[in-house]
């Protein structure tokens, strides 16, 4: 069951790291709108989501 939530976790991480920087032009205008502009934002939501499941305490 921690894959699951794992996947779920860095799937949702992803997603919000785009929308961010789509929302917010941190790396300029033109930058939120390249493809490396998306794959910055998943890689660093997916690192997100990933470490927030591993620091999850066990119930």
């Amino acid at each position: 069951m921690k894959f699951v939530a794992l996947l779920k976790n860095v799937a949702l991480g992803a997603s919000a790291g785009v929308a961010l920087l789509t929302a917010l032009p941190i790396f300029g205008a033109a930058g939120t709108l390249t493809g490396a502009g998306a794959l910055v934002g998943s890689l660093l939501g997916g690192v997100a989501g990933l470490l927030d499941t591993v620091r999850t305490p066990r119930r």
